[in-house]
């Protein structure tokens, strides 16, 4: 079997926006072997009356952040996946002698 590792590394830090006000901040950033690396990021306010849980913060940023990466992770599979079965139907078509008919 072929087996790959790939590592998502998640920082977590402050954010400060004037429309907002203090903010966490997640980002999940994705390595794989010889690809552009994918980033996700996700905020989360952090509630004034909650100052001795600041994980709760950390913990809805960090998966805002891996949602973000989810969704774009996808959408480069099912970009890649048009492409390739589009290249393949028309070699297969290619190699019978057919002509290919757009629907």
């Amino acid at each position: 079997m072929n087996e790959k590792t790939w590592s998502v590394t998640i920082v977590i830090d402050d954010y400060k926006s004037a429309e907002t006000g203090a903010q966490t901040r997640a980002r999940a950033r994705l390595r794989t072997s010889g690809r552009a690396a994918f980033v996700g990021t996700g905020l989360a306010r952090r509630n004034p009356h909650h100052t001795d849980v600041p994980e709760v913060s950390d913990d809805m940023a960090a998966a805002r952040a891996l949602a973000d990466l989810s969704h774009q992770l996808y959408e480069a599979a099912a970009q890649r996946e048009a492409v390739t079965r589009s290249a393949l139907t028309s070699a297969r078509a290619a190699d019978f002698g057919l002509r290919r008919f757009s629907a």
